[in-house]
C-alpha cells in the first residue's frame, strides 16, 4: 500500500492518496475505507472513485485480453489509465457488435425433430357412471333396445346405478339392486343407459300427471271421477311406483282398497 502523501498547504483539512490504477493523486475521500483486518482510522482502498466507476463498465473479457497480450509480449503488467480503459471499453463494444451478424449468418445446425407428444386421455373418459372413478362398462350394441334387461350388468359392488331428476330439475343418482332395476325397466318406469346404469323416465310430479292423463281422470275401480293414484300391487307387498302398477282412483276407492290385492277388492265391490 502506498503511503499517504500530505500536501504542504492545508495539511490539516485535505489529505491525498495515489490511485493504484490511474497513478494520480486524489483526495482521500475518493477512496473507500478498508474493512476487516486491514481496517484503520486512515486506511483506504487503492482505487479512486473515477477508476471504480470506469472499471465497473469494463467487461472481464477486456481485462483478461489485455493481460494475456502483455504476458505474451513479455512485458510486465502496467497500470491502465482512465483514457486507456475508456478506449478498451469502446473497442470491446465494437467487437461484440461486429460479432453478432457473424453468429447470426452462420447456418443453423440441423436438429432432429422432436417426437410428437402422446395426447393425454381425458379424465371424464376414465370415470364410470355417477363419478365412481372406475372404467366405463362396455358400450352397448348399435341396435340395442332401451328395455332389453338382458344387457344389464352389476358393478363391482354388485349394484346398478339409477339416475333421474327431481321435480325442480335437479339431477340425482343412487345405487339399487339388479332385481329392482329389471323390474323398473320391465314396467316401463326406466330405460337402460348403459350396462350398469338405468334412468328414471318420470319425476314424482310428472308421473302423477302422466297416470291421471292416461286414465282420463277416471277411477279404475268404480268408473267415477278420480284424481288420486293407487298401486294395484300394494307397496307393502312389493309393488313399485311404475306405469304398469299404478292406476287412477277416486279418493273413496283408494281409501277402501288400502293394502288389499286388486282381486280381493274387486270381489268386495
Amino acid at each position: 500500500m502506498h503511503p499517504l502523501l500530505p500536501m504542504t498547504d492545508n495539511l490539516q483539512t485535505t489529505r491525498y492518496k495515489q490511485c493504484v490504477h490511474c497513478l494520480e493523486q486524489k483526495p482521500e475521500t475518493d477512496f473507500l475505507r478498508r474493512t476487516g483486518r486491514r481496517s484503520g482510522t486512515g486506511s483506504r482502498r487503492g482505487a479512486c472513485r473515477t477508476c471504480r466507476k470506469q472499471r465497473g463498465r469494463i467487461t472481464p473479457a477486456v481485462m483478461l485480453h489485455a493481460a494475456d497480450a502483455d504476458q505474451s509480449a513479455g512485458k510486465p503488467a502496467a497500470p491502465i489509465s482512465v483514457p486507456e480503459l475508456a478506449a478498451a471499453e469502446s473497442v470491446s463494444q465494437a467487437s461484440v457488435t461486429a460479432a453478432v451478424p457473424t453468429v447470426a449468418s452462420e447456418p443453423a445446425i440441423a436438429t432432429a425433430p422432436a417426437a410428437p407428444k402422446r395426447p393425454r386421455p381425458l379424465k371424464s373418459s376414465a370415470r364410470g357412471a355417477g363419478g365412481s372413478g372406475k372404467p366405463r362398462p362396455r358400450p352397448l350394441p348399435a341396435n340395442y333396445s332401451p328395455s332389453d334387461v338382458s344387457l344389464l350388468r352389476t358393478t363391482r359392488k354388485g349394484t346398478v346405478w339409477m339416475r333421474g331428476k327431481t321435480d325442480k330439475g335437479r339431477r340425482w343418482h343412487q345405487e339399487i339392486e339388479l332385481e329392482l332395476a329389471v323390474t323398473l325397466v320391465n314396467e316401463r318406469a326406466a330405460v337402460i343407459v348403459n350396462r350398469t346404469t338405468i334412468r328414471r323416465l318420470f319425476s314424482n310430479k310428472d308421473f302423477r300427471s302422466y297416470i291421471l292423463t292416461r286414465d282420463n281422470y277416471t277411477c279404475h275401480f268404480c268408473g267415477q271421477y278420480g284424481d288420486t293414484i293407487d298401486h294395484m300391487l300394494p307397496r307393502a307387498k312389493g309393488g313399485h311406483t311404475t306405469p304398469d302398477n299404478c292406476v287412477c282412483a277416486c279418493n273413496e276407492c283408494n281409501q277402501s282398497k288400502a293394502d288389499k290385492d286388486i282381486e280381493d277388492f274387486m270381489r268386495e265391490l
